[in-house]
């Protein structure tokens, strides 16, 4: 029987092991020869990770393999020139914080005592800026490779300053934790300006929330923050910016939206920008860290919870202004309830009230059915008496062209009795339309007649299709959906960018005869829909009318 590996895989255990070789050589440093110890510092002046791997090893980056944007991001922060501004947008738990504090610590223990740093690390709250700094002095008190190799940085704390928000290391260089909009003193205490600053996070949603707070923010930048800069020629002061895109409008976005423009133009422009989303070409870009199956899990509890903007805020960084989007995904609404057909009608039974509905089944033929093609796309669609129309079941897979009628006959029966079947109606697609057409006479649960082919208006981008039809439907809050509808929230969300909009299309041609009549009976308690004084006749039944949502009478 061949043994079956359990455990790490195997780039777990490469990470390990290299991981393992790094830090050999500090633990028994006064064992390695001078050759050998030039060698390793060597490396960990050339390589932030090395340096951050070997002599931070508790806790740089909780010992999982860095990804290439970990190298990357490294590489600008500890070869970072006088004057540079350097501009890292990355997801939220993603290690730039983590990246900027180990170079911090790189510049302290590589710096020249003739010529020490004055930085300022600058968060959202003076506390999270204290937080960091924390760490930074954790490291130089009691760190003994640090201590061992670079010397005792803390010095002589009696003499040197050495509070929680200002540090002073015996080389001379300076730290100072500050928080967003709070005054930057430089000159004025020790005849110099930044050398360096650290914006960390500067910007959330609480700070962005208002026109009047982002204006604040920048304003702060440029009056406050440029100005207490160094600018001795050849000294003059850098910046890391460091922060995931909370807003739209905020300080982030518009030096980001800025850079991409200059580099169309092929301009010059004052910021290096390193733009990264968590899924980059269908993949994560720290699949050590944040697996693709949990980064999918992650984004499926936020659309769950009506937060898809947020995952693409927090992880893609995206924070796009939905108000203003085709499809604004906050006024979709979500409902719980299921499909029953009683005395020839369809109803949609709540907790409580069984809403009368007209289904109509829209499907989306994929022109093939290749692993790489579009979905084949069977949507179920109820509407009640206000035409608010309710997606009660889509079907979705890859599947040969010739089964797609078998599956729309099944789902017709499921959820019948059906007012229309429409099936898009190009090249391969009328086939299937003909094909259910014959399949449905052997049927005498399905109505005749009830297949229909629709084409695509031409001249018309579908986009802007799907947008005419739909958008007063979503953006009127008359869509209602399952919260395990994840898909068509997404599709929703990335229009018109989506990798897929198949599931809209076929949500379209549902809808495609449904403005037509509505249902005309009102909604009914589900005690009177379950008494034995309805079976057999809807005349017989009481109808009350109710915002089932909110149970209000109406």
């Amino acid at each position: 029987m061949p043994y079956k590996r359990k455990g790490k895989t195997a780039v777990e255990k490469k990470a390990k092991t290299e991981q393992a070789q790094e830090e050999a050589a500090l633990r028994r440093p006064e064992e390695i020869s001078l050759d050998a110890k030039d060698q390793l510092l060597s490396q960990a002046y050339e390589d932030l990770i090395f340096f951050g791997r070997a002599f931070l090893p508790k806790d740089f980056l909780k010992k999982s393999k860095s990804p290439p944007f970990h190298y990357e991001i490294g590489q600008k922060l500890i070869s970072t020139k006088p004057g540079e501004r350097i501009c890292n947008i990355v997801p939220r738990g993603f290690g730039k914080s983590v990246l900027a504090k180990a170079a911090i610590l790189h510049k302290i223990c590589f710096g020249q005592k003739d010529d020490p740093h004055f930085i300022a690390w600058v968060a959202e709250e003076q506390g999270q800026a204290i937080d960091h700094l924390k760490y930074i002095k954790s490291h130089i008190e009691n760190n003994k490779y640090i201590r061992y190799y670079f010397g005792d940085l803390a010095g002589d704390l009696v003499g040197n300053r050495w509070t929680e928000k200002d540090i002073i290391t015996s080389k001379g260089d300076r730290i100072i934790a500050k928080g967003t909009t709070q005054r930057l003193r430089g000159r004025a205490e020790i005849d110099r300006r930044y050398t360096g600053i650290v914006l960390d996070d500067f910007e959330s949603e609480l700070n962005t929330k208002t026109p009047e707070r982002r204006a604040e923010i920048k304003r702060w930048i440029v009056s406050t923050v440029y100005p207490s800069l160094e600018e001795t020629p050849g000294h003059e002061g850098w910046i890391w910016l460091l922060g995931t895109i909370v807003h739209y409008d905020s300080f982030l976005q518009m030096t980001y939206d800025s850079y991409t423009e200059a580099k169309k133009e092929n301009r010059s422009y004052p910021w290096d920008v390193m733009f990264h989303q968590a899924i980059e070409g269908g993949k994560s870009i720290w699949l050590e860290q944040f697996s693709n199956n949990k980064l999918k899990k992650k984004k499926k509890e936020f659309i769950e919870a009506g937060l898809v903007n947020k995952f693409a805020q927090e992880y893609m960084n995206d924070a796009r202004d939905i108000s203003n989007a085709a499809f604004k995904i906050d006024r979709v609404q979500y409902y719980a309830g299921h499909h029953k057909a009683k005395n020839n009608f369809s109803y949609l039974i709540t907790n409580d009230k069984a809403i009368p509905i007209y289904v109509y089944l829209g499907v989306d033929v994929a022109h093939t059915a290749s692993s790489s093609s579009d979905y084949q796309v069977i949507l179920v669609m109820g509407m009640d008496s206000d035409k608010n129309r309710y997606v009660l079941e889509y079907f979705r897979e890859r599947i040969p062209t010739f089964d797609v009628p078998k599956k729309i006959i099944q789902l017709a029966k499921d959820y019948g009795p059906v007012r229309r079947v429409t099936i898009e109606t190009v090249a391969a697609q009328e086939m299937v339309r003909d094909m259910a057409d014959r399949l449905s006479l052997a049927d005498r649960r399905l109505a005749p007649g009830i297949f229909k082919g629709a084409k695509p208006p031409k001249g018309i981008k579908k986009a802007d299709r799907l947008e005419t039809a739909l958008g007063p439907i979503v953006n009127g809050k008359k869509l209602y959906i399952k919260r395990t509808m994840t898909e068509l929230t997404d599709e929703l969300f990335e229009h018109p960018k989506a990798r897929n909009d198949d599931i809209l299309d076929a949500l379209y041609y549902a809808n495609y005869f449904a403005w037509q009549k509505p249902p005309s009976s009102k909604v009914m308690d589900i005690d009177d829909f379950n008494s034995p004084a309805n079976e057999g006749s809807r005349k017989t039944a009481k109808y009350l009318k109710y915002n089932w949502l909110t149970g209000a009478r109406t």
